[in-house]
């Protein structure tokens, strides 16, 4: 690999969240020696094109206002023709502060107090505080699990959609907590239900720069060809290229009359000018940042082979579903645990922090959610550790 992403970086050097032992003692009771496997960000060294980018504008010496400049435009617009065959122009495109923030800024601005809005779960929490906090109605669409392998309701699905109202879909691609990449066909089908029942679709497809088969990933434009026209696209390279801390995100709207409603809600709420280093970042991953994106998502499927190895061979009982994107392993354990407070205690003694399935809305109790996007040896450390808490708690793997 051209790359080193065994590197080990002491990211609490950075007062990174995630490795801050005063959060991992508060939050989980964990001592500084725990490994935190819960915050879905990556723990590799940026591209080298990334920190390049930043550090000449860094050296510049000064921080005031910024604008939205034409390499920006000529970047997102260039990855997405270039990665996902999907045909941006500028004026779609606007920058936001966070895809969290951006889904309480939507749902602020196209419902009324009572509106209804759908979500699949289990699904990011986020999704569920930012339809409450707006003051409508969430419903929950449960996706249906078989074989380890989530699928869409859609009978179910349409079903809510009339006796609810429901007026808005946030819908995630690939999915959080799973990393399911959904079918072009099952987008279709998606997209239709959508538009027969005037529903706006706001698709999250912030996860999409890490999949394994790139081939399978269709972005929800691509799906249907109508859909474009009822939809808004969350789009950022935080995820894949580890930009978090700098909340670089944009949406993508194609539908003049939405456009509008919602650019003109965005300045109510002022979000203007963008965090000065947003831009350098954006354009420094996605014009310089494609070989890395590649060869970190081959390095985390190689993590994927060794969490399954590992489980297969020492917690049988338990079920790993089969990611397909992004870095989180979502691991059924119903059949090792009999309740949460079991499960805690097992990764308390293993020093390990994670992400109960409970966290997830609904229908993921039962469920643990692991970040790997880490360097193996670091995984492994991890592995070695639930290891030799399953004799600690005299767990029977068979």
């Amino acid at each position: 690999m051209k790359y080193d992403f065994d590197k080990i970086i002491n990211r609490k050097l950075s007062r990174c969240r995630k490795w801050d032992d005063k959060i991992l003692k508060e939050k989980f009771g964990l001592s500084s020696d725990a490994i935190p496997m819960d915050i879905a960000e990556l723990d590799f060294e940026c591209a080298p094109s990334i920190i390049e980018a930043i550090t000449n504008r860094a050296r510049l010496g000064e921080y005031g206002y910024t604008y939205d400049y034409d390499e920006y435009y000529d970047a997102v617009i260039d990855w997405n023709k270039r990665r996902f065959n999907c045909y941006v122009k500028r004026e779609w495109i606007k920058i936001v502060f966070g895809t969290c923030g951006a889904l309480h800024y939507i749902v602020q601005c196209f419902c009324d107090k009572g509106d209804s809005v759908m979500i699949n779960t289990p699904a990011y929490d986020p999704f569920a505080e930012a339809i409450e906090q707006g003051e409508a109605k969430l419903i929950c669409n449960t996706l249906k699990l078989k074989d380890m392998r989530y699928y869409l309701d859609f009978e179910e699905m349409e079903k809510q959609i009339i006796e609810n109202k429901v007026k808005l879909f946030i819908f995630c691609s690939p999915q959080n907590p799973s990393g399911r990449v959904w079918t072009k066909d099952e987008l279709d089908k998606l997209c239709k239900i959508c538009l027969k029942h005037n529903v706006l679709l706001v698709c999250d497809e912030i996860h999409r720069d890490i999949v394994f088969k790139r081939e399978d990933f269709t972005t929800i434009w691509n799906s249907n060809k109508d859909i474009c026209n009822n939809s808004i696209v969350c789009v950022s390279p935080n995820k894949g290229f580890n930009l978090g801390g700098i909340k670089s995100s944009y949406l993508l709207i194609k539908n003049e009359k939405i456009r509008e409603k919602m650019f003109n809600y965005l300045k109510k709420v002022y979000v203007t000018s963008p965090h000065v280093f947003i831009i350098p970042a954006t354009i420094g991953a996605y014009n310089g940042g494609e070989d890395w994106i590649d060869e970190v998502t081959q390095y985390i499927l190689g993590n994927f082979e060794i969490l399954y190895e590992w489980f297969e061979k020492n917690m049988p009982k338990a079920e790993v579903m089969k990611s397909e994107a992004s870095f989180l392993a979502w691991i059924n354990i119903k059949n090792v645990f009999k309740d949460e407070v079991e499960l805690k205690k097992f990764f308390y003694d293993a020093k390990i922090s994670m992400v109960v399935g409970s966290y997830f809305v609904k229908d993921g109790e039962g469920f643990v959610r692991l970040n790997i996007g880490t360097p193996r040896s670091i995984l492994l450390e991890a592995l070695n550790r639930m290891e030799k808490a399953l004799k600690l708690n005299n767990i029977e793997i068979n």
